[in-house]
């Protein structure tokens, strides 16, 4: 059990390990109990950084932008300046 004291002739790489495992225990434990994580969103910012290695010669943000939009199959959301430009006309 982690609560109990730790034997003294347990090597300090377990010392070490198990200070951190119990400084994580609520943590891991609610891992347990709810389903969300950010696998996701690590996913999506994984292939936004092999974009940016690809992507290396662009002139410029927009169209940056503009890749990153059409490989995850998005739509860009316009500014609110052009959207009350749209309703003032």
């Amino acid at each position: 059990h982690l609560a109990e004291s730790v034997n003294p002739l347990i090597s300090g790489y377990m010392r070490t390990s198990l200070k951190t495992l119990r400084g994580h225990l609520s943590y891991i434990e609610n891992s347990f109990i709810y389903p969300y994580n950010n696998g996701r969103i690590e996913g999506i910012n994984n292939k936004i950084k092999v974009l940016n290695r690809v992507a290396y010669g662009y002139r410029n943000f927009m169209n940056y932008k503009k890749r990153i939009l059409i490989h995850f199959k998005l739509k860009p959301v316009e500014s609110n300046l052009r959207q009350l430009h749209l309703e003032a006309a």
